[in-house]
């Protein structure tokens, strides 16, 4: 994305105008294709933010059942859906990323303050590794690869991050915000994942959290914490979707109140479809890996691999062609990616919806 900004001299270009540029530069062949490849960038951008969104709500409505069902009435999940989305309408409805920032702080804070207090549970009761079972069939190879990438594939909050950060040359770089943010995300995702596989073994849920004790109160407070952080880190993935849809719009003077209606009508809309999709499908396990599987493939490996395979067209892939023989690889492994993990992914939320629930509870 950057030497297509550098190409066509100017400071910033989105994901779907660098795709554009990326087929225009490329060869002619491909050059009728660029204004639909863009689109369709803007597509998948659109989809992975709307997914990524459902599992938010399906994950929180799911850790407030667990403090719900102890304290109250074993409520269907379907009302604790509406009621997160009803909390979530006026924190949805900030229009200004300036004023998510600090919402985004306080969810991080939460989160964090969750994670150290959920070490409690982990290093109790630790059982022999002998115990536990080191190999996984080929066959859930998959799974795991669609559930891991869900953690690395904010594409969307990264673009919109750095468009408005007040020096955005410090994102990249090998130091840069970015890399930095990847690696303590990484190391998160590896010790909670080698953690809690070790402590739980099979019997491990799609989050850690539907591990830990009902009755307690710390375990409570992890539950509230984490699911709360969760919750305040919603309006921000769907200011990400508003971005995105809005992005080509010309915000002039005589047509700013017909954008703040037209915002306004798709803020409602998005968090009433994320809603019914959180209510219809609560499979959170299923839901990740679709949401990582889709978007990894596309946002991770293709589009990347496309841009740099036409943005080098004319400039040469260098000695023995090695950056197209990795595009070209890249390419590869994001079909087949994107095909099995999704196939599985759509096989499983099948599945569950075609099983009948039994009593109130629908997980």
């Amino acid at each position: 994305m950057t030497e297509c900004c550098r190409r066509i001299h100017v400071p910033q270009v989105s994901m779907p105008q660098a795709v554009q540029i990326a087929y225009e530069l490329g060869p002619a062949c491909v050059h009728c294709f660029a204004r639909a490849a863009g689109i369709s960038t803007t597509c998948v951008l659109v989809f992975g933010q709307f997914g990524l969104c459902c599992v938010y709500i399906v994950f929180v409505s799911k850790n407030f059942k667990e403090i719900g069902d102890f304290y109250f009435k074993d409520y269907h999940e379907r009302y604790y859906v509406l009621g997160v989305c009803v909390l979530q309408l006026p924190f949805f409805m900030i229009r200004k990323l300036k004023f998510l920032v600090p919402l985004n702080l306080v969810s991080n804070i939460l989160l964090y303050a969750g994670f150290l207090c959920i070490m409690y549970y982990l290093f109790q009761g630790l059982p022999s590794l002998q115990d536990r079972e080191m190999f996984k069939p080929p066959q859930d190879y998959m799974m795991f690869f669609g559930i891991a990438a869900f953690s690395l594939t904010a594409v969307g909050s990264m673009l919109v991050v750095e468009a408005n950060m007040e020096h955005p040359e410090s994102y990249l770089g090998f130091f840069g915000v970015l890399n930095l943010a990847v690696f303590f995300i990484l190391c998160s995702n590896l010790f909670f994942g080698i953690m809690g596989y070790w402590r739980y073994g099979e019997q491990v849920e799609a989050s850690i959290t539907l591990n830990i004790p009902q009755s307690e109160v710390l375990s409570q407070f992890i539950k509230a914490a984490i699911a709360c952080g969760i919750f305040l880190s919603y309006p921000l993935n769907g200011f990400v979707f508003i971005t995105i849809v809005f992005s080509d719009y010309d915000d002039n003077a005589v047509e700013h109140k017909c954008r703040t209606t037209a915002e306004i009508l798709v803020r409602l809309s998005f968090l009433l479809l994320t809603g019914i999709v959180a209510a219809v499908v609560p499979n959170l396990a299923a839901l990740t890996e679709l949401e990582g599987a889709f978007s990894l493939c596309n946002l991770n490996l293709l589009c990347p691999a496309l841009i740099d395979i036409f943005v080098n067209y004319d400039t040469g892939y260098g000695r023995l062609r090695w950056k197209l023989i990795r595009d070209i690889l890249l390419i590869i492994i994001g079909v087949v990616f994107g095909a099995v993990g999704c196939t599985v992914a759509i096989q499983q939320l099948v599945a569950d919806l075609s099983a009948k629930p039994s009593g109130h509870d629908i997980s």
